[in-house]
């Protein structure tokens, strides 16, 4: 009897436990929809592309909605939502918007238009920051693409996400005869690095034409874009900082070095330097001035007030990266002259308020007895540029090392080593956002003083003559040089001299953004040189603004 009554007993609990999932398990007793509210995308792009914001919205929302089980809600309570949200954007806008329109989930994103190449950058999160972001990155070669990159993006959340599986539309299941890779033969500079290099240009016959009248051969230049950083970079320079005879690519933001490496189809991050939030990186060199076979990496930085320079030097010592130098009262730049290799110029700019041109621009040579950078002899007298803006070398093509220089209102000059300037130009070139504050005149008025873009003098053709590489942003409206600027576009242009001045021989096409700094080398370890730009695409000058930095590569043919 005492057996059957436990009998009963487990029979009745086993009874209670099925009635418990059926009634509190949500696959039975009918679990609560999922909200996802989808943010438009933010547009990168030349051109007015209002139409595709709305379309990706709309496209999204038919390809997540899930009857009974995924609700997308409304894009008019979405914008409402949003007027309360402006002061804020990425990460920070999509969670604020979420919580207040109790979503589950935010879908957020950008879209990217350089040339006819098309990126797409999306994230989607938990609101409640149970599960991490779900995040997409591709890159297509028009827009054309993007319809069916984003059916995949919107099938990988189903999938992932939200455990649906749905048929695939025809046009997704397609598959080109031949790879990419195979088709055209293209070099991995090509390639989308953050997944894995899947290459970004089909047909030799639909390539983008990026540099305008340069190639003879009727081959174009072809195009690279990493993913969108969340991020203000604020200098870039190649070299091989950890001595594996690989270039990497040095990137710094305003208190940290990145180090990133193309390295088997894949462009990655092997290192983040942090350092105090009292100083602010303005510019990046990479040279092997010490001579012990480790390049150094020279950093440009100014105190947090930005009126003091306050530069730093670091070196890879076979575990980490030490700062062999602090606290110098210089600015650096790094100059490879043909026949003598690099060379390090250092400016040493007039305390007390003296202005970024104020002084002499030395070559700066290794003091191993007291482990420091000390100037060697003077290459230009004060008061004629400032070195950030500073290229030397023969760009005359006469034998003779010219030094090549922006005035403070960003126009080039030529100038000889007695510091007599030979020649003037006429047109505005450069176009940086970074500034030093010096002392303020009108009370309440912020007195900047913008810091000149980099420029290089380089063979590129390899035809023995030299050409001056320089940036040019271009302003948002009228000439901003004495307030505050704000730049839409920018593109590369080289300068040629033909005896009477310098003169445009190609140019880019104009990029959305504008170019911070760039650099010429073999970026991805191909054995061919590119052109590598920083270009940022928000500045986030406001308090809860995200800034967004981004690196591009042109291939050269030479």
């Amino acid at each position: 009897m005492k057996t059957k009554n436990i009998f009963n007993h487990f029979s009745c609990f086993i009874l209670f436990m099925f009635i418990a999932i059926i009634f509190f398990n949500p696959a039975f007793a009918g679990a609560k929809p999922i909200k996802i509210a989808i943010l438009p995308f933010n547009i990168n792009a030349e051109k007015d592309l209002g139409f595709l914001k709305k379309g990706l919205i709309d496209m999204l929302a038919s390809r997540l909605s899930w009857e009974g089980k995924v609700i997308v809600i409304n894009n008019a309570e979405i914008l409402e939502a949003l007027k309360n949200a402006s002061e804020f954007s990425g990460q920070s806008q999509a969670l604020l918007v979420g919580s207040k329109l109790q979503a589950d989930y935010v879908l957020y994103g950008s879209l990217t238009v350089f040339a006819e190449s098309v990126s797409i950058d999306a994230r989607m999160v938990d609101v409640k920051g149970i599960k991490p972001p779900f995040t997409f990155y591709n890159q297509s070669q028009n827009l054309s693409q993007v319809i069916p990159k984003i059916n995949r993006f919107a099938t990988d959340i189903n999938i992932k996400v939200f455990g649906r599986v749905i048929d695939t539309p025809s046009f997704q299941t397609q598959q080109p005869a031949k790879s990419p890779e195979k088709s055209n033969g293209l070099p991995d500079i090509h390639a989308n690095p953050e997944k894995l290099i899947e290459n970004v240009n089909n047909s030799p016959g639909n390539e983008p034409i990026f540099i305008m009248g340069r190639n003879k051969s009727g081959k174009e230049p072809q195009f690279w874009k990493s993913r969108n950083y969340n991020k203000l970079f604020n200098g870039l320079a190649l070299g091989d900082v950890d001595g594996d005879g690989k270039q990497e690519t040095v990137v710094v933001s305003p208190h940290a070095v990145h180090i990133f490496k193309y390295d088997k189809n894949r462009f990655f991050k092997v290192k983040e330097i942090s350092d105090s939030r009292f100083k602010r990186f303005i510019g990046v060199d990479i040279a092997d001035i010490n001579g012990n076979g480790i390049a150094e990496i020279f950093i440009s930085s100014l105190n947090s007030n930005r009126n003091v320079v306050n530069s730093v030097v670091f070196e890879y010592n076979g575990n980490e990266y030490k700062k062999i130098v602090k606290g110098m009262a210089r600015y650096f730049r790094v100059i490879d002259l043909p026949g003598k290799g690099k060379i390090l110029l250092g400016q040493k700019q007039k305390t007390g308020g003296g202005e970024i041109f104020s002084g002499n621009i030395e070559k700066m040579v290794w003091n191993s007895s007291k482990a420091v950078y000390e100037p060697e002899k003077a290459v230009l007298p004060r008061r004629r540029a400032n070195l950030l803006g500073l290229a030397f070398g023969d760009i005359m093509n006469n034998g003779i090392n010219t030094v090549c220089a922006y005035d403070s209102n960003d126009n080039i000059r030529l100038i000889n080593t007695r510091g007599t300037a030979i020649w003037t130009g006429s047109e505005h070139f450069g176009g940086s956002t970074l500034y030093f504050s010096l002392p303020v005149i009108d009370s309440g008025v912020e007195n900047r003083q913008y810091f000149p873009m980099r420029m290089v003098i380089t063979d590129l053709a390899g035809d023995g003559k030299n050409e001056l590489i320089v940036t040019k942003n271009h302003e948002i409206t009228g000439n901003l040089l004495e307030t505050f600027r704000k730049y839409t576009h920018g593109q590369f242009e080289s300068l040629s001299w033909d005896g009477l001045g310098l003169w445009s021989t190609w140019q880019t096409r104009k990029i959305s953004g504008h170019i911070r700094d760039f650099a010429i080398g073999d970026f991805d370890n191909d054995g061919k040189a590119e052109l590598i730009g920083l270009i940022i695409l928000k500045e986030g000058r406001v308090i809860g603004k995200t800034s967004q930095s981004a690196i591009i590569a042109y291939e050269l043919y030479q």
